[in-house]
Formats: C-alpha cells, sequence, structure tokens
C-alpha cells in the first residue's frame, strides 16, 4: 500500500505538462510578437499504483495578460472540453499533448504562473489489486504552480511542445490518513516544475547494488555538499528543524530490470546520486538517509537541450 510513507519503490513521478511558443508570423512593427503554446503531460512509475488520473477543465496563465484554455486536443486529436489522463501511461521521456498549437493559444513574452483548474470527481489513484477509487483532492480544485518564462523563440517541434511541466509524484503525491482507513490523496506544487530547454537522463544499476533492495536515483541541483532525501518543510505535518541537507529536485525508482530514467530535465548544473537498500524515505519528514548508498555511487552531469545523458551505476 502506498500511505505518508513512500517506500523506496515509490518512485519520484515526473509528471509533466509541456507547452510550447514561436514567433508570430504578423510582421508589423507597430504589433508586439506573440508566441503560441501548445501543452503537454508525462510522469515517471509509481510503485503500488495502477493508475494515477487527472482530469483537467481548465487552464489559466497570467502574467503580462492573462490567457485561459479552456479546450483540449486528445490522444485522437480531437478537441475536448476537458482532458482525462492517466499519468502513468506517459513515463520517462514520454508525453501526451493535450494542447495543440493549432488551438490558436497565443500570448506576449514575459513571466508567467499557471494554475490548473482540476475536475475532483474525475482525479483519482487505482492501487495494486484495489478497485477502490482513491480520489485525489486540490484545495479549491485550482493547482497552483510556479513561475516560467515564455519565449517566442521557444518552439513546438513536430508534436512536441517547448515547456514541460514535470509532475514529481513522488514528491507532489501525498496520501491522507493512515492504512487501512485512507482518506484520499493530494498533490502539492512542491515537486512540480516547469522547463522549457531540456534534456534526458538515463542508465543501467548493476545488479550488486540492486540486490541490496529497492534503488532511488536521486538528482540535485548544482552540487550540493550533503546530499538529503526527499522532504517538504512547507507542509503542515512536517515535524522538526530545517535540514542542511539539500533535498532532491527530482528521484526516480530504478525498475526490476536495473534501468532508470529521468526526462524534462532543465538545461543546468547538476548531481545525480544512487541510493539502494531497505529503508523508507518519507516525501515529507527529513530520514537522514545515507546517499550515496553505496558509498561513491554519484557524480556530476551538464543538461543542455536535446541530450540524452547515460550514467551508470
Amino acid at each position: 500500500m502506498i500511505n505518508k510513507k513512500f517506500l523506496i519503490p515509490f518512485l519520484f513521478t515526473p509528471i509533466i505538462f509541456v507547452l510550447s511558443a514561436c514567433g508570430d508570423s504578423d510582421n508589423s512593427d507597430d504589433s508586439p510578437e506573440q508566441a503560441k503554446f501548445s501543452l503537454g503531460i508525462s510522469d515517471a512509475p509509481i510503485d503500488e499504483a495502477d493508475a494515477v488520473f487527472i482530469e483537467i477543465d481548465e487552464i489559466t496563465i497570467a502574467g503580462t495578460e492573462t490567457t485561459v484554455i479552456s479546450t483540449f486536443t486528445n490522444e485522437n486529436d480531437e478537441v475536448v472540453e476537458t482532458i482525462k489522463i492517466n499519468l502513468l501511461d506517459f513515463q520517462g521521456p514520454d508525453q501526451l499533448k493535450i494542447v495543440d498549437e493549432a488551438q490558436g493559444v497565443t500570448m506576449l513574452p514575459g513571466t508567467y504562473s499557471m494554475e490548473l483548474l482540476v475536475v475532483d470527481s474525475g482525479s483519482y489513484v487505482l492501487l495494486d489489486n484495489d478497485a477502490t477509487e482513491y480520489s485525489i483532492k486540490v484545495p479549491s480544485s485550482r493547482l497552483r504552480l510556479g513561475d516560467f518564462e515564455v519565449s517566442a523563440t521557444s518552439i513546438q517541434i513536430g508534436d512536441t511542445p517547448a515547456y514541460t511541466i514535470e509532475f514529481n509524484l513522488r514528491e507532489s503525491l501525498v496520501m491522507r490518513g493512515n492504512n487501512p482507513t485512507k482518506n484520499g490523496y493530494i498533490i502539492k506544487p512542491h515537486g512540480v516544475h516547469i522547463v522549457s530547454e531540456y534534456g534526458t537522463l538515463k542508465g543501467d544499476v548493476s545488479s550488486d547494488h540492486t540486490n541490496l533492495g529497492s534503488c532511488i536515483v536521486y538528482l540535485y541541483e548544482g552540487n550540493p555538499t550533503e546530499l538529503g532525501d526527499s522532504y517538504d518543510t512547507e507542509d503542515e505535518t512536517f515535524e522538526g528543524e530545517t535540514p542542511t541537507a539539500t533535498a532532491p529536485l527530482i528521484s526516480t525508482l530504478v525498475a526490476v530490470d536495473g534501468t532508470y530514467s529521468i526526462g524534462f530535465v532543465a538545461e543546468g548544473s547538476y548531481t545525480i546520486a544512487l541510493m539502494c537498500g531497505t529503508d523508507i524515505d518519507d516525501n515529507i519528514q527529513y530520514n537522514a538517509l545515507t546517499i550515496p548508498s553505496p558509498a561513491g555511487n554519484k557524480t556530476t552531469v551538464e543538461i543542455v537541450k536535446g541530450d540524452v545523458k547515460t550514467i551508470d551505476f
């Protein structure tokens, strides 16, 4: 079962929405350059969950101006009024485009924030061997995300949007209530990132490591001196003082075949580390886990747009 303490096998989930922007064709000197948008979604596996459904009714993008997106493109390229996605169907570098650039959504370049209006009745988690629909609750049904930059030079290439909202479910999906009286789940903005220029990390983990237990790959911004496990000091249930160890930006579970993949990693410098064993990593509380484990399983990596970097452990 999944509970507020995610077993190490409870993978980071990158969940991901994607937006694309390109210059407007109007060459008038009096008309500000516009950006066209498209949107997609992606995720990564979660332990003990068969499905994580989220249904979106509306997307509001606010900044220099406010744009409301209220129609979507489904898998059959049909325009629909709401879009319901099983996030686990689109993992790693895969994504589902849910707003096509052809829908004609445009806005001025600048700094924006995003808000998703979620349909509560269509958002829920299905667990292994359990037919119960455990509801996903979002305060006021509105998931408010952080700022991101819209640029007229970011373009959709084919069916691939240029902006990505990555949902790290291992950080953002939290169960309320304890087993067996589960009280549904909450998706929080914590662990959700919007990226534009991105690459992919992937690799294999030796059986010498996977034989120790479940393995998680952690990704940190920069080169922290102290690597921490997942925690959220802003959660109302967090206990204790703020740790000195740096929390990961992203974490992902190593698959049973010893492979891992982290999609939609924004351009920049990172530290990547492995932890294998039987310890529990609570996604809210700091557990002071030893990372890397076994010792020495970490390295730094540079990501630029379009990279597919392979790092084995």
